[in-house]
């Protein structure tokens, strides 16, 4: 069994700073013509890839994202609010996290499957970085369980993407990579039991990682 996770490609708020003054949900911004461009590449790339399911936080960049993937291997999005954002446990009024509702995405991006049932349906106001270790893995292993022997992929953020890696190794120290449409996989090794990862660098960009 795999596991791959992958963040969403550059964002328009990145370039263009001026969009949080007039967006109507500052927090969920889409991506940017250039994060489309690195989500086709990515997309073209999992075509070859054996997953079943596509995994997708309800942030906008993320969807867009993940339709690029959907689209290339035909399979609907599941929205799951356990791999969304996280905002630290002090957020900005415009980190707070307001994304539309499931009928309102699939108007846009019609391959969302409205019938999924999330891992949670909260929508955290405010996370330490515990509390995100501890939602990402308990997201992560519900996963695991629901989709038991078949390959899937997760749709994240940095930060998540990191938590939700550190769940699947168990280990909250482990360096997980977060550059945009880039990929880690997860394998598990049945002689060691235990789960390695691998890491498909592809000229990485915006790496992010916890404050020490």
């Amino acid at each position: 069994m795999s596991i791959y996770i992958t963040r969403h490609g550059l964002r328009e708020d990145w370039i263009n700073k001026a969009w949080k003054l007039t967006a109507a949900r500052p927090s969920d911004s889409p991506l940017s013509a250039a994060g489309l461009q690195v989500a086709k590449e990515l997309g073209l790339f999992c075509k070859k890839l054996d997953i079943k399911h596509v995994i997708s936080s309800p942030m906008e960049r993320c969807l867009q994202t993940s339709t690029q993937i959907a689209d290339q291997l035909d399979i609907p999005i599941k929205v799951d609010y356990g791999v969304i954002e996280w905002v630290g446990p002090n957020p900005r009024q415009v980190d707070i996290l307001n994304p539309l509702s499931n009928e309102e995405l699939k108007k846009t991006y019609p391959r969302v499957d409205l019938s999924y049932q999330p891992t949670t349906k909260d929508i955290p106001k405010k996370e330490t970085m515990e509390e995100l270790h501890n939602r990402s893995r308990i997201a992560v292993e519900k996963l695991m369980e629901k989709f038991k022997n078949e390959p899937f992929i997760i749709v994240s953020h940095a930060a998540t993407m990191i938590a939700l890696g550190r769940g699947i190794l168990k280990d909250d120290q482990y360096p997980i990579r977060t550059g945009v449409c880039t990929l880690s996989k997860f394998n598990f090794d049945k002689d060691q039991n235990k789960w390695n990862c691998e890491y498909t660098e592809n000229g990485e960009q915006e790496h992010w990682t916890f404050r020490t």
